[in-house]
């Protein structure tokens, strides 16, 4: 009797380590990105820097991001999400998908979940549109600050480049990273998923490295840890990320150029944010999304080592 107590101690002791050590190594595709992401990016700021001392140029942070997004930016972008892709996806699919929890695709990535996904998205754009104004009139200052960054941070004038890195390259590496792997590693520590979305979303904001993008990049990291988690899959999450990026682009520009004032994009966020509340709620009572009573579950079958 004493020895069946102990082996349950020992057991219960070793499946709390699992579960840290879970943690703990969520933070690890995170590092990576950072660190592919500051290996890639080095070179090409080497290389401007040289330019500019051969050409004259005055030693200015503005001028050298300018020489770098002009002719080294691009190269620089796509090879940090291929290395990342390289080594995620292959990572991704042994770990999580081909040993853990099989989901019903049919089910997980029908019209419903599709439509509710990127209406999610949709009406978060509309939201943030409208903080920005905002941010505009109580700070702007660093308003001001953010649109000379974004400014030192483009692609340079090569609008092929500037498609496949937003809407292609740059959300499927972000989604292997926190919605694949992190909120994986996450799920399997087997910490409430509230605070697994919450982690993975803050880490999302973290690696844009501005206050200003980090803020709405948690709140998109959140919503994308909310998809993932209630359809149980990374294809959704990374449609409506891509989804996301055509609005803050395209749409946005197309709305600057339409003449919508500031008060018409306030209203815009305020119908948005009623719209996330009630798309939430659909979300949460559809059937073919995950609920932790089993009921509805996209998922078909499991491995033995996750059916305890």
């Amino acid at each position: 009797m004493a020895e069946n107590n102990i082996e349950d101690i020992k057991t219960a002791s070793d499946m709390k380590a699992v579960r840290k050590g879970f943690v703990f190594l969520s933070f690890v595709p995170f590092a990576i990105v950072t660190a592919v992401q500051t290996a890639t990016t080095t070179p090409g700021l080497i290389l401007a820097m040289l330019e500019m001392q051969k050409q004259g140029l005055p030693n200015e942070i503005s001028k050298l991001m300018e020489v770098f997004n002009e002719k080294y930016a691009a190269g620089a972008y796509i090879a940090y999400c291929v290395i990342c892709i390289a080594i995620f996806i292959p990572w991704y699919y042994k770990g999580f998908v081909k040993k853990g929890t099989k989901t019903d695709y049919k089910k997980a990535i029908g019209i419903k979940p599709v439509v509710f996904s990127v209406s999610l998205l949709i009406c978060l754009y509309l939201v943030i549109s409208g903080l920005f104004i905002l941010a505009e009139r109580l700070v702007p200052d660093v308003m001001k600050k953010y649109a000379q960054l974004m400014e030192f941070s483009s692609l340079g004038s090569n609008m092929l480049i500037t498609i496949l890195y937003g809407y292609l390259l740059g959300p499927v590496t972000e989604e292997l990273c926190f919605r694949g792997l992190m909120y994986s590693m996450l799920e399997k520590s087997k910490i409430n998923y509230m605070l697994a979305v919450f982690i993975q979303g803050l880490l999302f904001g973290v690696m844009h490295m501005n206050i200003v993008q980090s803020t709405y990049a948690f709140l998109l990291g959140i919503a994308l840890g909310y998809i993932r988690y209630k359809y149980k899959t990374i294809f959704l999450s990374c449609g409506a990320h891509i989804v996301f990026n055509f609005f803050g682009t395209s749409v946005e520009l197309f709305l600057e150029g339409a003449g919508i004032t500031d008060m018409q994009k306030i209203i815009l966020a305020v119908i948005g944010m009623v719209l996330t509340a009630v798309v939430l709620v659909v979300m949460a009572k559809d059937k073919n999304s995950y609920t932790k009573d089993g009921e509805g579950l996209t998922t078909v079958s499991r491995s033995p080592s996750d059916a305890s």
